[in-house]
């Protein structure tokens, strides 16, 4: 098996090769005038060994090569879909038909030519042309495995992304989750506001802040673990409904599932509860996936997970002793929560005392003059 070293020295001489030829490996520009998708959502019904009378220019990746000789095929990736490339010799010429041997799966590429399906119903472009638009210079991971390597795929993502359809699709579905997010709030009259990131003293939450220096003013700044107090600054200062969809940082643990960068929505309302707060979250999370699911019925880990609610509306405190089978009430004295929660290896300091008191002062109770409504829990 050739070394990964030397797979990459022969496609370092490819380069120089084109070089000497008068080609350029790293093009500028190349005109595309169809994506993969638009061809077959375009021309994806036209009947097997049949010309579509049209033509097309697409570029992508070239991640599949068979083939050689007087007739080849090659499969092209970009942002929407995979689409076939024909190579005859009569079409391509034996000039054209050499270059594409001289690709590399991962090169980057440009194809001109007459739309078909093969007589096995495969949509493709008979390509008249080639352009090599980017050499790739190292190799991509072994098609049949693809990338399993946690730790790889979250260092190098872009190899995740191009090796993965599931990780492609989850990062189109959550640009658009976004847009949908930012949608429904401007429609509900909330003011999208930026809030700053370099705080002189870090606040809105708990958690260990990340330090950094501002030499200008010879100044510890942090940056923000939580957009919280300058929102509600917004609010005093009379915007009334504002919200950001805000990167926060977090100095604490690093793991697939956790990072200490990430992405939140924080919104504020004059005039209301935390009533106001739940309506608000309850048909934003149903507009959400209506608009980027086209459908409120969602499966999680094979458990129906309806998202067009009612959805249940509980104390924390009621999940919790839910969860324990056991009582807990904000009454409870310190020991015998920290019994409860070491019993059920629930982590707990020392010096923390009862959730009744803070400091000999009484606490702000969680509950509500207006009680709680009934809503139907959400689908088990």
């Amino acid at each position: 098996m050739t070394s990964f070293d030397e797979l990459e020295r022969q496609r370092l001489e490819k380069i120089e090769r084109a070089r000497a030829n008068g080609v350029d490996p790293y093009p500028v520009t190349f005109d595309r005038t169809a994506t993969a998708r638009e061809l077959h959502d375009t021309y994806g019904g036209i009947e097997p060994d049949t010309d579509a009378g049209a033509r097309a220019a697409v570029a992508g990746r070239l991640m599949l090569k068979r083939g050689h000789g007087k007739l080849a095929f090659g499969v092209l990736r970009d942002r929407t879909a995979d689409i076939q490339l024909m190579l005859q010799v009569d079409v391509l010429g034996e000039e054209g038909m050499s270059a594409f041997a001289d690709l590399d799966l991962g090169d980057w590429i440009g194809a001109e030519g007459e739309i078909t399906k093969t007589k096995r119903g495969e949509l493709s472009v008979r390509a008249s042309s080639l352009t090599l638009l980017a050499k790739d210079i190292r190799p991509l991971p072994e098609k049949w495995h693809g990338l399993k390597d946690v730790e790889l795929r979250f260092r190098q993502r872009y190899l995740d992304l191009l090796m993965n359809e599931d990780a492609r699709r989850v990062a189109v579905l959550r640009s658009r989750a976004v847009q949908a997010i930012r949608e429904f709030m401007i429609a509900r009259g909330f003011l999208e506001v930026e809030t700053p990131m370099l705080q002189v003293q870090p606040g809105g939450a708990l958690a260990k802040p990340f330090v950094t220096h501002m030499h200008a003013l010879d100044l510890d700044l942090y940056l923000r673990i939580a957009p919280e107090l300058y929102l509600k600054r917004l609010i005093v200062g009379g915007l009334e409904k504002v919200f950001e969809i805000n990167r926060n940082f977090r100095n604490e643990g690093l793991s697939p599932k956790y990072n200490p960068e990430f992405t939140m929505l924080e919104a504020y309302e004059a005039y209301g509860d935390y009533f106001t707060m739940m309506d608000l979250m309850e048909s934003l999370i149903s507009t959400a996936a209506r608009e980027v699911l086209g459908t409120t019925d969602h499966t999680y880990q094979g458990r129906a997970m309806p998202l067009d609610g009612p959805f249940r509306r509980a104390r924390l405190i009621d999940l919790a002793s839910e969860a324990i089978g056991e009582t807990l009430d904000l009454d409870m004295a310190a020991d015998k929560a920290r019994a409860i929660a070491e019993a059920h290896d629930v982590p707990t300091d020392p010096a923390w005392g009862s959730t009744a008191t803070t400091s000999g002062s009484p606490s702000t109770s969680i509950s509500s003059s207006r009680g709680w409504r009934s809503v139907p829990p959400i689908a088990s």
